[in-house]
């Protein structure tokens, strides 16, 4: 919201001028900004800067046939009547300029007549100001008259102020406040009027005017505080703008749709600021829904599908900081009179922080589609280049091109591929990773606050992803494992993934091998299903590095995880970038709480309830995996609180590893240990115990996985 201008923010002020008397400017300036509601002035120190009220256009020829608008609206309207466009000019005379001297007579005579000549053809109100020192020092009637006939007013507009007495002096000083309060009304009503006729008569054939017609009437409205009706001409004005979407061609089609978007969101923004401010939070947010459904899908051609992201992004942006500021008491809880039978509201849409999460969801989409169209508009860029001296139009949403020859300076315009490429490369010029992270977070913050822990957790989620992108993987891995947590709790598995392949390349870029190998055989054993289908580009961007979970991709995720404890080199022939940290053997510990229990389960059972010392026993060992491709074990090693009785089971596969030479009394051959993908094997082997074995812990020796140590 900071980035519209302040006349857009902020209401409507009325503008009056004072001229003449220079050293009253301050206090009346200051009289007239403390009243409510306040007014704005421009002072001009004399007569001889009252040229500046004079209209600027160039005088249009009534014979001339009417021209079509070049734009919807002038982008500097609204900044023009709040700062150079007075309805109401005070000219300020000293008594002794008035009477007595007839030069001076003859002076005040010119400078009103002057005054007058500089607002011809405005509606703009004059009020005279008389000074004098004194409530004796009266002028005439025979002046007070002659003055009123020059300037031609009634004679409330013309106010005698006592400059030496304190009380006359409040007292004439509210008269004036009054007139001129009462002058602009007139004025805002009048020129209001003058609009609203065109608009009733029909006289234009133009959708431009009719839109920038409903607009003036509008801002006219709130000039008067007269709120009803400054809503009713901003909702018809919208109701024509979308009209236009299908059937204006005035601009090429990008351009055209980026112009109706920057109305459409000056519109929305008014909208919403009134009906908030009247309390209607109910009605606002039942607006702000109709705006979003109107232009969600008006996205444009794929090239400049991030301009699209950008501008939604900035409505949700917006529409939560107007929820957070306004002053009315958001309703603690919903009853069915909120929203509509068919569209019910839900009790997030009256929060600032749903908005927040929303925004910068959207504008990560801007940055998916800038990744996206970026090659394509490389190829264009590189044969047509990016046009330069490219600048905001006079006209709201349009853009132009300065082109100097010689000394002569024009405006050229634009065609759709200079504005693409002038759009991409405005846009790659700028982070908007941190954008969206101080979104996230300031979301994040408000959701804790209220107790919602799962939407806190997505804007969690959301940071990370943007510090993955902003290359600060430290962070990205800290918030990815807070994530990832809730997940596992929650059996978010497709969520899992994709945060399980974020914290996969975090651990990569960070060096962390036991790290990766766990996150990657974590990945491997979920149980995901998909197509087998080929990704497209954007959809294989918004997946994050882990991909689509095809079986294929689970296997060469599981196969990966081999080659770089085998230190082997990846089939794309990179460097895995762990040869520095590797280790002689890497443990991975699987407990009661481990995430890699669903990638290997192992159980130990007796045969038999009780024993004697030393009787033999049945005892089995089990084990199942849930990795897409067979695992085959080298060595399984059990063992028990009385080391007498550890064991080995040892494959007789060629290529198993050499035993050690101090187990080989417990060495059990077995002909294979290959476990298969969601099939149990179960090993039985006969041991003598001299005294009752409480404890035990199964371990296994596997060269195709990380798993060296499996605690049972």
């Amino acid at each position: 919201m900071e980035d519209y201008p302040e006349e857009l923010r902020t209401p409507p002020l009325s503008l009056v001028s004072i001229v003449g008397c220079p050293e009253l400017h301050p206090l009346i300036s200051a009289a007239l900004s403390s009243q409510q509601p306040p007014m704005n002035t421009l002072a001009l120190p004399d007569f001889a800067k009252a040229s500046i009220l004079a209209r600027s256009g160039k005088a249009r020829d009534p014979l001339a046939p009417p021209q079509a608008p070049a734009g919807i609206l002038k982008k500097d309207w609204l900044l023009k009547h709040r700062t150079r466009v007075p309805a109401a000019v005070a000219a300020l005379f000293r008594a002794d300029q008035v009477s007595g001297d007839p030069a001076q007579w003859l002076q005040a005579c010119s400078d009103l007549e002057n005054l007058k000549s500089a607002i011809q053809g405005k509606n703009t109100k004059v009020v005279v100001v008389l000074v004098q020192a004194q409530a004796s020092d009266e002028l005439s009637e025979d002046v007070t008259v002659a003055l009123r006939k020059r300037a031609e007013i009634d004679s409330k507009n013309l106010v005698v102020l006592v400059e030496h007495d304190e009380t006359e002096w409040n007292r004439s000083l509210s008269k004036l406040k009054n007139v001129f309060a009462e002058l602009c009304s007139a004025f805002y009503k009048e020129e209001g009027r003058r609009i609203k006729a065109r608009i009733e008569k029909r006289n234009f054939s133009s959708v431009e005017l009719s839109i920038r017609y409903c607009f003036k009437v509008a801002v006219y409205a709130e000039f008067r505080r007269d709120w009803p009706e400054a809503l009713k001409f901003y909702e018809e004005g919208v109701r024509v703008l979308r009209e236009m979407i299908g059937t204006s061609t005035r601009l090429p089609p990008t351009q055209r749709l980026v112009e109706i978007k920057a109305v459409a969101e000056q519109f929305h923004f008014k909208i919403s600021t009134l009906l908030l401010h009247a309390g209607k939070v109910v009605e606002a947010i039942i607006w702000f829904r109709k705006h979003i459904r109107s232009y969600e899908r008006v996205v444009g051609t794929p090239e400049v599908a991030f301009l699209h992201w950008e501008w939604f992004s900035r409505q949700f942006l917006v529409f939560g900081e107007l929820i957070e500021t306004t002053s009315t008491t958001v309703p603690d809880t919903l009853s069915p009179r909120f929203g509509t039978a068919d569209n019910v509201l839900t009790e997030w849409e009256f929060q600032p922080a749903y908005y927040y999460q929303l925004a910068a969801t959207y504008l990560r989409e801007k940055r998916y589609a800038i990744e996206c169209s970026s090659s394509v508009a490389n190829l264009t860029t590189e044969v047509n280049g990016i046009p330069e001296s490219v600048m905001p139009s006079v006209y709201v949403g349009q853009y132009v091109r300065l082109f100097e020859q010689g000394d002569t300076v024009s405006v050229l315009p634009l065609s759709d591929t200079e504005y693409t490429s002038y759009a991409l490369s405005e846009a790659e010029r700028f982070q908007d990773s941190y954008e969206i992270i101080a979104l996230f977070r300031k979301a994040y913050e408000s959701f804790q606050s209220l107790g919602a822990t799962r939407m806190a957790s997505a804007c969690s989620r959301g940071m990370a992803i943007e510090y993955y992108a902003a290359g600060d993987f430290s962070n990205a891995k800290q918030l990815f494992d807070g994530v990832a947590g809730m997940y596992r709790q929650e059996g978010w598995t497709t969520l899992l993934w994709e945060n399980l392949g974020y914290l996969r390349e975090c651990s990569r870029k960070l060096d962390s091998l036991k790290d990766f190998i766990s996150y990657s055989l974590e990945m491997a054993a979920l149980p995901l299903f998909s197509g087998i289908g080929e990704e497209n580009q954007e959809n294989k961007i918004k997946s994050g590095p882990a991909g689509s979970p095809t079986i294929s991709r689970r296997e060469n995720i599981q196969q990966e995880v081999i080659n770089v404890l085998e230190r082997k080199q990846s089939p794309e022939g990179t460097d895995d970038g762990f040869n520095n940290a590797m280790e002689e053997t890497t443990h991975l510990d699987i407990d009661q709480i481990s995430p890699l229990r669903m990638v290997l389960i192992a159980s130990v059972a007796f045969h038999d309830q009780s024993v004697k010392p030393g009787s033999p026993l049945l005892i089995s060992v089990s084990l199942l995996s849930h990795l897409p491709s067979p695992v085959v074990v080298d060595q399984l090693e059990v063992q028990f609180n009385q080391p007498d009785c550890n064991f080995v089971i040892c494959s007789t596969h060629e290529g198993s590893p050499p035993l050690d030479s101090n187990l080989h009394d417990q060495v059990v051959q077995a002909t294979s240990l290959t476990l298969l993908t969601n099939k149990w094997m179960r090993l039985t082997h006969e041991i003598k115990s001299e005294w009752k074995a409480r404890m035990f812990v199964c371990e296994g020796d596997n060269k195709q996985t990380p798993c060296d140590l499996l605690p049972c």
